[in-house]
């Protein structure tokens, strides 16, 4: 008689972990992309009804447009166990703080309208790249596994 076995698909104790650890990050993140595609839909309205919108401010938008979606992805990623997407998540995050940052800080260069947008990505950034820098955080991705 041949046995099978049936794989559970219920994740074991430490994927629940470390989805569960995960979260908050990945709510953070879908905020993130969530104001990003509401600036780039108001962008489009006042084009639309013959406002001037500055390149700066396209480019600026769909970079930060870009940036939600590659963060929201790699963290899923993380959230899936890959220690990789961790890493780069880990990295990546702090940057594109430091990046809004540097240009909600710069006078001029946006219109107040659009430098309160990108605080607000910034502010839903900040805490998530905390929380993936976290040592709790870590134990879900030891170094050898």
């Amino acid at each position: 008689m041949t046995q099978t076995s049936a794989r559970s698909s219920a994740p074991s104790g430490s994927d629940a972990a470390r989805r569960a650890a995960f979260r908050p990050v990945i709510v953070l993140f879908t905020a993130f992309l969530v104001v990003s595609i509401a600036m780039e839909a108001v962008l489009i309205a006042q084009s639309a009804t013959g406002g001037d919108v500055a390149i700066a401010i396209w480019i600026r938008c769909s970079l930060v447009l870009g940036s939600a979606v590659v963060l929201l992805l790699i963290a899923l990623s993380a959230a899936r166990g890959s220690r990789p997407a961790w890493v780069r998540l880990r990295i990546i995050a702090p940057i594109v703080v430091v990046a809004v940052i540097v240009i909600v800080s710069i006078p001029g260069f946006l219109p107040d309208w659009v430098r309160l947008e990108q605080a607000v990505c910034g502010a839903l950034v900040l805490p998530a790249a905390i929380l993936v820098n976290l040592p709790r955080m870590r134990a879900h991705y030891p170094q050898g596994a």
